[in-house]
């Protein structure tokens, strides 16, 4: 009989995070495509959607996945209260995955938003 472990990611370092409103992240991702084109999917949780992008495999980083730590160097996210399977600009198709069931982005989703809010407060505080 084979033994099957289910293991969450136990930590994620989100290096560069990059907060966007939802027209500009949509306009970031359709630059130079043609009309009729379909992008890679964002993913989706907790109202806000999200485009991360991992570090390459080294040998320092597969070592961390070993660990339970994930890095991602950089998140583009803007919120998006609402699930929607697709959005369209342009006559152009971005697929959006809803990840509500994955702990991981969840949570990172969560983080992302406690940090829009620590970002208005600021403003307003100035």
């Amino acid at each position: 009989m084979v033994k099957v472990t289910f293991r969450h990611w136990e930590e994620v370092v989100i290096h560069e995070d990059i907060e966007y409103d939802l027209d500009d992240l949509i306009k970031n991702r359709i630059i130079g495509l043609r009309e009729g084109s379909i992008t890679i999917p964002l993913v989706w949780a907790e109202g806000v959607v999200i485009s991360r992008n991992v570090l390459p495999p080294t040998d320092d980083v597969i070592r961390e996945q070993l660990k339970g730590i994930v890095h991602f160097s950089a998140v583009e996210w803007a919120l998006m209260p609402k699930y929607r399977s697709t959005l369209k600009s342009e006559g152009i198709t971005i697929p959006i995955i809803d990840a509500s069931e994955t702990e991981t982005l969840r949570e990172v989703a969560k983080e992302l938003r406690k940090k829009h809010r620590n970002r208005q407060r600021a403003r307003s505080n100035q």
